[in-house]
């Protein structure tokens, strides 16, 4: 419970003990166990995070039926129709280090308004998705959806940890 263990020299930290809510107190031992993984590691896998399997299966089921759509349907998403750059790209068209990555993707951040001249520029990210239609994907948006609600809990539990491992006050950089 908020103890951390070794597995392959990445520190597996259990949240289970602090799952209650994200508004919680952890622990003094889930505190450090963060502490010591930042570090020492840099990082770390965190277990019992109370993201739910149903959400995880439902999310896997979507993401293999959004994949296996043609590419002309897919291209409706097109990641260059998106000043946020979210949505789809195929296989082949993203780079890394110069070289090609055998990767199909589609980039999916928060729902929110874009932001007009961003001030720092990386806010341009900020911004809607673009989402298949209900009719080749009805359940695919809130597939995605529950995740990032999810995802964004934990984010903020982990959040509150680490400023309290600085000796921050917990909402710091949550």
């Amino acid at each position: 419970m908020g103890a951390m263990q070794n597995f392959r020299s990445i520190p597996v930290i259990d949240f289970a003990a602090d799952a209650k809510s994200a508004l919680s107190t952890p622990s003094r031992q889930l505190i450090e166990a963060v502490r010591a993984a930042c570090h020492q590691v840099g990082f770390f896998y965190a277990v019992n995070h109370g993201i739910t399997e149903s959400t995880l299966t439902e999310l896997f089921s979507q993401m293999a039926h959004f994949f296996a759509l043609s590419d002309t349907v897919k291209a409706q998403l097109d990641k260059a129709k998106s000043p946020q750059f979210r949505g789809w790209e195929r296989l082949g068209s993203e780079l890394t280090n110069h070289q090609v990555d055998h990767r199909e993707q589609v980039d999916i951040g928060k729902e929110r308004q874009a932001i007009l001249d961003p001030k720092p520029f990386y806010r341009c990210l900020i911004g809607p998705n673009q989402w298949p239609s209900k009719t080749v994907a009805p359940h695919f948006k809130p597939a995605v959806e529950a995740m990032l609600e999810e995802f964004e809990r934990f984010a903020r539990r982990v959040l509150r940890v680490m400023s309290e491992s600085l000796g921050l006050a917990p909402e710091h950089i949550a």
